[in-house]
């Protein structure tokens, strides 16, 4: 990682006049641009422009504001070395609640299961691994799919990989991935990518990054969540069903902490989405799942994912208090860059923004910070499935140590 910066605009030409600035400190250094772009739609062909012509080599999306600076334009940027890849590998449908069982037979949901294996199989440190006989393993479908820049690359050229992507990041479940910002009245693309001066309304454009970046961590933060129940067994799950909790009914359990922390006199059961399903371990929440459905009388609870946690697994159950704003540290860093992805909410309420720039721009050094109401996907090591966090306020730091 060469360099990181987060700029905060009050005007289309503050921000370009930053950019220009961070194009001439960054001359002579080489490695391909990452940049987030959160602007109004009259002053994006100028801005992307601007980025991709100054640095060809590049990826780069449209993403959506932080709720704190929600008045303003924002744009992250960051040099990395490494190698850029476009992936075209499908990912999973959407899980259909109480659908599971007609459809899990499927021979699309085969052809989609092979071909997101070919990056589940990666340790956490890519040490060692042959990526000729993984790839030899899947089917030729997959093979075909695979992102043409990676197919020669050595197992140490690599230390980790990094990408933008679509709502169905399944073909590239690995390390850490954003879900570009929906922009279908932006842009009249479902999202929008930038690959190398090539826009993309789908699948994936990355980096897998090099050594040279040294020894990064990467962490999960789910500031505001209220712990509704203790620890739990799951009993029995399938697909992205949770069937049955400390041998009991798991959606009467959740109604009862409902009731015991007196939110069930607020409604709907899940209603504006604020359930989840945490997975623990050593009294941390490791994964969270967004809960979509529960079902009384046959206790069945349906999960935001493709699968649900096994059994065996320790889980808690989440409540999450309406808010428009998480608490996020902004501050200028030094020596320790970071890049960080932000889940913003779907839509802002009627309170005015809590930052307001007291001049044109704000520039945070250090850190790449950018946000999108889809998410992003992560997966530490060989051991964890991928999966998204979709909560609001939910963040993810790539930071170099």
């Amino acid at each position: 990682m060469i360099r990181a910066q987060t700029v905060v605009a009050r005007t289309p030409s503050a921000l370009l006049a930053s950019l220009d600035r961070f194009h001439l400190q960054s001359k002579g250094k080489g490695g391909t641009l990452l940049f987030a772009l959160s602007a109004p739609s009259d002053a994006l062909s100028e801005t992307t422009s601007h980025l991709t012509s100054h640095f060809p080599r590049h990826i780069g999306c449209l993403s959506s504001l932080l709720p704190a600076y929600r008045s303003h334009i924002m744009c992250a940027v960051a040099l990395l070395d490494g190698i850029a890849f476009r992936s075209t590998i499908a990912g999973r449908a959407d899980p259909q609640v109480g659908r599971w069982h007609a459809a899990r037979h499927s021979s699309t949901q085969q052809l989609r299961a092979a071909q997101s294996n070919v990056f589940e199989e990666f340790s956490g440190d890519l040490s060692g691994v042959n990526w000729e006989d993984i790839w030899d393993r899947t089917t030729k479908s997959a093979k075909e799919m695979l992102p043409v820049e990676l197919r020669t690359v050595r197992p140490e050229d690599v230390s980790s990989i990094l990408y933008f992507s679509d709502k169905a990041p399944e073909g590239l479940r690995r390390q850490l991935g954003f879900l570009a910002s929906s922009t279908p009245f932006i842009t009249g693309r479902p999202v929008t990518l930038f690959h190398d001066g090539e826009i993309y309304s789908d699948g994936a454009i990355g980096i897998a990054l090099q050594p040279s970046l040294g020894r990064t961590s990467l962490t999960v933060e789910f500031p505001g969540l209220v712990d509704l129940t203790p620890d739990l067994q799951i009993t029995r799950s399938e697909g992205n069903l949770i069937l049955m909790v400390d041998d009991g009914n798991p959606t009467r359990l959740l109604l009862a902490a409902m009731d015991k922390h007196g939110l069930y006199g607020r409604g709907a059961l899940l209603k504006d989405d604020e359930f989840y399903v945490g997975v623990m371990s050593d009294g941390k929440v490791e994964q969270l799942h967004r809960i979509t459905s529960g079902d009384p009388s046959r206790g069945t609870i349906a999960l935001g994912t493709t699968s649900a946690p096994p059994q065996g697994s320790i889980i808690r159950m989440f409540y999450l208090p309406r808010r428009d704003e998480a608490t996020l540290n902004l501050d200028s860093t030094h020596g320790n860059t970071s890049i960080s992805f932000i889940v913003t909410p779907d839509s802002f309420g009627d309170e005015p923004p809590s930052s307001v720039l007291d001049n044109d721009i704000l520039v945070i050094d250090g850190n790449f910070v950018s946000g999108s109401e889809n998410g992003f996907m992560l997966r530490r090591g060989a051991e964890e499935k991928g999966w998204t966090c979709t909560l609001p306020g939910g963040q993810a730091h790539l930071r170099r140590t």
